[in-house]
């Protein structure tokens, strides 16, 4: 999953990073998985719109262990782009692949 995600849509992946450093929407979309929900890790130009983006940080965000001091996209909103996990969540969300409650569900499993 981490060439599939991370490699694709995330903007802070390093190869050398610790694998134990997950960030929130990586464990979700690894849940959704696991629950038999098809996940297409194919990349869109389409850009989620701000309402999905404020849903997932609202739903998601607000649990993922770097928000409080490690999130860029979080401490400088309109400076730094969000996570992989964040990006492919708000991909599917925009597709109607998912719903927010599918989020929700596999937030804390």
């Amino acid at each position: 999953m981490e060439k599939r995600l991370c490699k694709n849509f995330c903007p802070y992946y390093k190869p050398s990073k610790d694998e134990g450093l997950a960030c929130k929407g990586f464990s979700v979309i690894e849940k959704l998985l696991k629950g038999g929900k098809n996940i297409s890790f194919q990349k869109s130009e389409k850009i989620p719109g701000r309402e999905i983006k404020e849903m997932l940080v609202q739903t998601m965000c607000i649990t993922c262990p770097f928000y409080e001091n490690d999130c860029d996209f979080i401490q400088q909103r309109k400076n730094a782009p969000p996570c992989g996990g964040f990006l492919l969540l708000g991909q599917l969300l925009e597709s109607d692949s998912i719903t927010i409650d599918d989020i929700i569900k596999n937030i804390s499993c």
